[in-house]
């Protein structure tokens, strides 16, 4: 009896461990779930929860000049799986003198996890991660943290409740950019300048955010060279953008996210869009 008592306080030990924060440098993360269980046959929100220490940052999938994107690397158990790394919109940061994408605060970055119809309810599979990171403030810090989530497999008709993460999840997703539906855009390259030009439908009407700005997604913008705005009549926003030497050979497109430089909502009520034009020579 004593023997059995010992290996059920260990189990109860080893399960409260599985999911805790982890504390490296100037960063916490964590793995954590929308829902407490995961039926078969179900795709569910997952994500990775970083939080930097005041005055530090992380980074964007496309950082710019400077920094590094973060990493997942997963190990997953048989019947699980999981989709590409889902972006919340990133504001400008400072890697010292210079302008990067990144995050200041918590962030969540979501990951689908889609389970097997043929997974056996009344199980729990672990989910096993190890993360990698550029946090940087006046200096940088690469790190990595080995990370595990527990997920009980439920039956269908049991009820999946959410878990205390599911709201911050949910605040992460509405920061995604919607689709281009009311501005014409035109993109022309100049020697090494892009003019991007967004131009309102006649029958839409748009906010134009208070601190226009253009996060490019690839690189081929230079995230520390300043973007030249011009707003004329409310109607049409020029953005004058300096091509990167770090970005890719012979683009043919322009991508990326038109929003406010802080990466915040304002008064004017825009949101997030997300921009895909073909570029011209000029």
């Amino acid at each position: 009896m004593k023997l059995k008592l010992i290996i059920g306080i260990l189990l109860i030990l080893i399960c409260n461990s599985i999911s805790k924060p982890v504390k490296e440098g100037a960063l916490t993360t964590e793995l954590v779930s929308s829902k407490e269980s995961i039926h078969p046959g179900e795709t569910i929100d997952i994500a990775l929860r970083i939080k930097p220490n005041e005055g530090w940052h992380t980074y964007w999938k496309s950082p710019g000049i400077v920094g590094v994107p973060t990493k997942i690397d997963w190990i997953l158990p048989e019947g699980l799986k999981v989709g590409e790394i889902l972006w919340p919109q990133p504001q400008t940061v400072k890697m010292g003198p210079y302008d990067a994408y990144g995050y200041d605060k918590e962030v969540f970055l979501i990951i689908p996890l889609s389970s097997s119809p043929n997974l056996q309810p009344g199980t729990d599979l672990l989910v096993k991660a190890r993360v990698s990171w550029m946090c940087c403030s006046k200096v940088c810090q690469p790190g990595f943290a080995d990370l595990n989530l527990e997920l009980p497999i439920s039956k269908k008709n049991q009820p999946n409740k959410n878990t205390k993460w599911e709201k911050s999840i949910i605040k992460s997703r509405s920061t995604f950019p919607i689709a281009n539906e009311s501005w014409k855009t035109n993109a022309v390259r100049k020697d090494d300048k892009i003019i991007l030009t967004l131009e309102r439908f006649k029958n839409k009407n748009p906010a134009i955010p208070d601190t226009p700005y253009f996060f490019c997604e690839d690189g081929l913008i230079h995230s520390d060279k300043k973007q030249l705005i011009q707003i004329s009549t409310g109607d049409s926003v020029v953005l004058k953008l300096q091509i990167s030497d770090f970005g890719p050979e012979n683009p043919t497109h322009l991508k990326g996210i038109f929003f406010n430089k802080n990466g915040l909502h304002d008064k004017s009520g825009a949101s997030p869009v997300y921009i895909n034009v073909p570029i011209k020579n000029s």
